[in-house]
């Protein structure tokens, strides 16, 4: 008799708990809902509709910008302006998962967005490129030099994830087996999310910036990818690439912050020290260190890239 009670018990909690978790569903819409009226254009490639914008003339230079774990391109559209004030073309690209871009049914890794790049480089026939990452897309960008050296012709490294970064107990919550993507709902991305509106300042912009952010979070597959980056390889270790994008000579150049509470410190200067060579400026003011520097910030990449 015991045993049947706390049986049926345990059936009314795991019920309640799965209705909890079926109402706490963000997810209302597709991404092609989403990116509609966005002004973003779009490339067909093979995981997925990939959304992107491009500034300045086709045959200038280009800067490919990649951003980080959960800020979209939307967060870094000012650097668009200096960059091609300085005679660049820029392109800005939401990666799979995120912004305006697909979620495709791939689990997401490291290798799946570096061919996502690559394949919208080729729909743009974009043979070489200099590419600036900023946080998990600095790890991307490393990646995907490692792999195709000839077609990166500097690196522009900002924050970059080197060896894994410094979460939160509501993301390690969702790496657990079994429970995560439960865990996930009701800790990891409510934290994620928090984390990116502190980002926007309180401007128009910026809570126009916050708005697409909070957005992002309602379209489908959104919740799936979000966590398999948390427990997947995207937060691995990435200095055998570094080790491998100094072998094959690729300029570098480093822009982080000695008070980042998510990457910590040692390991930027750890990645630093495999150059021979690397462009380094270290910066306080925590992950976010960019915020207001956006000017200060592509003036010294190019500075980088017009004296190598």
């Amino acid at each position: 008799m015991i045993l049947e009670i706390l049986a049926g018990f345990l059936v009314l909690v795991l019920g309640a708990v799965y209705a909890a978790y079926l109402a706490a569903d963000r997810e209302t819409m597709n991404a092609e809902n989403f990116r509609d009226g966005s002004g973003y254009e779009t490339a067909a490639l093979s995981h997925g509709t990939t959304a992107f914008r491009t500034y300045g003339p086709v045959s200038a230079p280009t800067i490919i910008l990649v951003h980080g774990a959960t800020l979209g391109s939307m967060t870094y559209q000012d650097y668009a302006a200096p960059f091609v004030a300085a005679g660049f073309r820029v392109v800005l690209y939401d990666q799979y998962g995120r912004g305006f871009s697909d979620r495709p049914t791939a689990s997401f890794s490291i290798d799946l967005m570096c061919l996502q790049l690559e394949g919208l480089m080729d729909q743009l026939e974009i043979e070489q490129a200099h590419l600036y990452g900023v946080s998990l897309g600095g790890a991307i960008v490393t990646r995907f030099a490692a792999a195709h050296s000839d077609r990166v012709q500097t690196l522009g490294l900002q924050v970059p994830l080197i060896g894994g970064a410094n979460v939160s107990r509501s993301v390690l919550l969702a790496r657990l087996p079994f429970v995560g993507p439960l865990l996930a709902r009701f800790y990891a991305i409510p934290a994620i999310i928090k984390r990116g509106e502190s980002f926007s300042p309180e401007t128009k912009a910026g809570r126009e910036l916050r708005a697409h952010f909070k957005g992002q979070f309602a379209v489908e597959g959104t919740e799936r990818m979000m966590t398999q980056m948390l427990s997947g390889d995207a937060l691995s270790d990435r200095m055998d690439d570094h080790r491998m994008v100094a072998t094959a000579g690729i300029p570098v150049h480093f822009a982080y912050a000695e008070d980042d509470p998510e990457i910590p410190v040692a390991q930027v200067k750890a990645a630093i020290a495999v150059y021979d060579n690397a462009d380094a400026h270290e910066f306080t003011g925590g992950h976010f260190f960019s915020n207001g520097r956006v000017e200060e910030l592509a003036a010294l990449y190019v500075g980088f890239i017009e004296n190598r």
